[in-house]
This record gives C-alpha cells, structure tokens and sequence, in this order.
C-alpha cells in the first residue's frame, strides 16, 4: 500500500506531466496560429540578413582599401605641401637674385652710356621685357662687350623663376584632381556600406517583428537553440604578458587601453580609429611617426617573417588594406571595420595575410 509521501510524489509528477503538456499544446497552437507562411517568411527573411551581412562586409572592406587610398594619396599631398613650400623659398631667393641681377645690368648699362655709348642705353629703354632686354642686349655684347658672366647670371635666373612657376601651378592642379577623385571614391564607398547597413537593420527589424509576433514560449525555445548553436568564440585569456622593455610590448600595453573604441572612417584618435589610425596612434605615443595608411607603414618599415613574430609588429591583410598589431599567441589588436569597435582578435580572423613589419626601437 503506497505510503502519504509516495502519493505527494506521485500528485507531483502528474502536475509535472500536465504542466509539460499544456506547454507543448501552447506552442503547437501558436505554431498552427502563425500558419506555414508565417514561418516561410522568417526563414527567408533570415537568408536575406545573411546574404546582406555577406555583402555587407564585401563592401565594408572595399570601403577600407577607399579609405586607405584616400589617406595614401593625403599623405601624399601632405608631402607635396612640404615639396611647394621648399619651391616657394626658392622661388622667392630666384626672384631676389634676378632683381639683383637687374639692377646690376641696369648699372652696366648706365655706366655705359655716362661714358658715351649711346646704343647701351637705346637697348635698355626700347626693351618690352627681361627676355626681350636679354636678347637685345645678347647683340649689345658683340660690339660692346658687355659682361658675359653677368648676362648668363640674368638668363639663369630668369629661366629658373620660369620653371618654378610651371611647376607650381602643375602640381597644384594634379593634387587637386587627385585629391577630388580620392574623396569621391572614398565617399562613395562609405554611402555604399550605409545602404547597406540600413538594408540589413530593416531586415533584422522585420525578423524581429516578426518573431515577436509568435508564442513567447516558441521564442524562448528558438532563441536558447540559436544561442547555443551560434556563441561568439571567446576571446582567449591566456595570452602572453609582452614585456614592457621593448619598444612593441609598450606599444601593445598602449593598444590595450583602447579595447572597445568605436571604428571610424579615417579616425587616428580615442574618439574612434581606423585601422592604420590606431596602428599610427598608438606608436606615435612612444615617438614614432607612421604615415596614416596601411600600405604606406609597410613600405617604411623592414619586414619580418610570420615565424618570427613579437610583439609589437605590424600584421597586414588584403593586399595592405587592413593592419593591426600582433599581441603574441596567434592574436592582435585591430579596428576591423565601420560598425565594430578595436578588438582582439586570431591572425586568421584579420582577413588574407599579407605580410609583417617591425618597428625599429
């Protein structure tokens, strides 16, 4: 004969039993009130995010190497900046050195004509120009012998100030060409990947609508499914401690801090970084300058092998499109793309490896 305790227990399960069964003929209801179109629809609106995320990131990267062209061609410019200001300076001892010259000539002249010779200064007063004075008075030195060295003084400089005016107006108007055709390249790249972006949150808004629309109960269950088939891979915790001795250890402590800043297009700074504008940021706190663009920092740098890696090297992907900086263990620091932040991630997640640079210190 069952005992009080065993018929508790037995009340109990069957409680258990039809507590279990009125769920399972909830969510079997919700299932048939949403109907097969219903699930159709979330099944291929979740193709289309994939899809989408896909594209997304194709387009993200195409929008990468924009940017890193952009800042190579800035750098560039930057350059040329520097190039023209040198020119400038010349420019303004060239033009000195002609007035000088000049005058010189002038004073040729006058003295020539204080002594009486009537042609120098008929020459000088029917000259238009310097070129035309130099080529009248180029047939003044044959009968009057006017001082060779200080004509070619005057040509010299004359043809010097000539050149750099050319010169100057050339690389002004190539540097704005380029500089126009870049930012454009660069911008539409990054409307590209907006459209994009605002595309797959409309998809995922719709899921999500659309899930919230069905049995909570069916929703849970779905979400714990996807959620244990899908968990992000997680980070791993022991990484080597780089010493802090080295020049790339101390870039890699420096790196670190930054861990969760948002990406930004061409950002070099704690507000928001791109990948060669961390790379740059981050050695430029221990006084090292780096140009802002992936393909340029591994140009200026000696390369060294993958086997050969520390801490602290400058690890590039696609083609010098993407860069980060190697923390040891198979890992490193990068700021991947718009809409994720500087993380830590495996040499294998950067993308197609394309090389390594050491910092020298």
């Amino acid at each position: 004969m069952p005992t009080a305790r065993g018929q508790a227990s037995a009340r109990a399960r069957v409680t258990r039993a039809s507590i279990a069964t009125g769920v399972v003929v909830g969510v079997l209801a919700a299932a048939l009130t949403a109907g097969p179109a219903g699930a159709t629809s979330i099944s291929q609106k979740k193709v289309q995010a994939r899809v989408a995320e896909a594209q997304l990131g194709k387009l993200s990267r195409q929008a990468e190497h924009a940017v890193e062209v952009y800042d190579g061609i800035h750098q560039r410019y930057e350059d040329t900046l520097a190039a023209l200001r040198l020119n400038q300076e010349t420019l303004h001892v060239a033009r000195q050195n002609l007035a000088a010259a000049q005058k010189q000539l002038a004073a040729s002249l006058t003295a020539d004509y204080k002594s009486g010779d009537q042609d120098a200064i008929s020459y000088m007063l029917a000259a238009r120009s310097i070129g035309d004075l130099v080529d009248q008075v180029q047939v003044l030195q044959r009968t009057t012998g006017v001082n060779k060295d200080l004509l070619g003084e005057i040509t010299k400089y004359h043809g010097e100030v000539v050149r750099r005016e050319r010169l100057l107006q050339k690389q002004e108007r190539q540097r704005r060409t380029q500089q126009a055709a870049a930012a454009a390249q660069r911008d539409r790249a990054r409307a590209a990947v907006d459209r994009q972006q605002r595309y797959l949150d409309g998809l995922k808004s719709s899921i999500r609508d659309m899930i919230a629309a069905q049995q909570r109960a069916a929703e849970r269950a779905a979400a714990a499914s996807a959620a244990e088939a899908g968990a992000a891979p997680t980070v791993p915790t022991n990484l080597p401690n780089p010493p802090a001795s080295t020049l790339g250890g101390q870039a890699v402590a420096i790196a670190e801090r930054y861990l969760g800043v948002p990406y930004v297009w061409g950002g070099a700074s704690p507000s928001g970084f791109d990948c060669s504008g961390l790379t740059m940021y981050v050695y430029a706190q221990l006084g090292v300058s780096l140009p802002h663009n992936a393909a340029a920092q591994y140009d200026s740098l000696p390369h060294v092998s993958e086997s050969d890696l520390q801490p602290g090297d400058l690890v590039f992907f696609d083609g010098l499109n993407h860069v980060g900086i190697y923390i040891g263990g198979g890992s490193m620091i990068h700021a991947p793309h718009t809409g994720t932040v500087v993380q830590i991630s495996s040499l294998s997640g950067g993308g197609s490896y394309y090389g390594a640079a050491r910092v020298p210190g």
